[in-house]
């Protein structure tokens, strides 16, 4: 059996660049051979596409005035809800205020939390509503923090228990 030659093995670099060069040529002519053909230009297609998006100053000055406008009010309603009294609304809130959590202390609650829990442990689900937290968010504490302490041990899928 005869083994066969690729014809362009054989070409140097400058004839293959040529001949890339020239291959994209035709690519380009046969869409817009293809394109002429359906009905539509590419060159108008092309021309119409880059105008889009584009705004007169005018509009863009609108736009400005409006969007300076909507950070003032908002600006304004933080000024004048930071002067009274805090409120508290949705019940993430009304948890959070039961359960405060300081920055830093989310370690020493987890673990009392677990102390009281027993051998039985606890479930992160019932560690987020009692601690207030959210479920992702003692979720991650155990998968990176509680690594590093060794008392805390995994009695089941989701739940963990205190092991002195």
């Amino acid at each position: 059996m005869a083994m066969q030659t690729n014809p362009l093995a054989n070409l140097t670099v400058q004839k293959l660049k040529r001949a890339v060069a020239i291959r994209e040529n035709i690519d380009r002519l046969e869409k817009e051979l293809n394109g002429i053909v359906a009905g539509k230009s590419l060159t108008l297609t092309a021309r119409a596409s880059r105008r889009k998006g584009r705004l007169s100053a005018a509009a863009r000055a609108r736009i400005s005035a409006r969007m300076k406008a909507r950070w003032a009010a908002i600006k304004g309603q933080r000024r004048l809800s930071s002067r009274s009294q805090p409120t508290i609304s949705g019940p993430r809130s009304l948890r959070a205020a039961k359960h405060p959590s300081p920055p830093g202390q989310l370690k020493e609650r987890i673990i009392r939390s677990l102390n009281r829990a027993g051998e039985a442990g606890a479930t992160v689900k019932d560690l987020a509503a009692k601690l207030g937290t959210s479920y992702g968010n003692i979720s991650v504490w155990f998968h990176t923090t509680a690594k590093g302490v060794k008392e805390i041990k995994k009695v089941a899928p989701g739940r963990f228990a205190w092991a002195p």
